[in-house]
């Protein structure tokens, strides 16, 4: 195994938990770093309510046996990565945003990727 299921959980829970307190405390962040737009109160309400979802999936994540938690954790890394930066950087399903700005936006890219790839091959054995 190269990287064992716990370690790629503590992983998760620790990145995608920063995202959650980005997104609860500067939601505006999450807008204007990484698009050429300004946030609406509109969005930062949305922004601010789905940190809840964020945070509550990783404490989860940290009290379900290793291998359902890993599965779990990269199977939302790839949702992520196609929903989020790969959307926005390819238009895969919304073609009408604002430019994506880098080299900011590389971050979430390359992490959702890199993510999704840990992941499963935490999940070898």
């Amino acid at each position: 195994m190269i990287l064992s299921t716990s370690t790629y959980t503590k992983a998760f829970a620790t990145i995608f938990g920063v995202y959650g307190l980005q997104m609860l405390f500067v939601p505006a962040n999450m807008v204007t770093d990484h698009f050429e737009a300004e946030p609406t109160p509109m969005l930062k309400f949305w922004i601010r309510g789905q940190s809840v979802s964020l945070l509550g999936l990783c404490y989860c994540l940290t009290e379900l046996p290793e291998d359902k938690a890993a599965l779990i954790g990269t199977i939302t890394s790839l949702a992520v990565g196609v929903l989020y930066p790969w959307n926005a950087k390819f238009g895969l399903l919304n073609k009408d945003l604002p430019v994506v700005k880098y080299p900011m936006h590389y971050v979430p890219e390359a992490l959702m990727g890199i993510m999704t790839l840990a992941g499963a091959a935490s999940l070898l054995k």
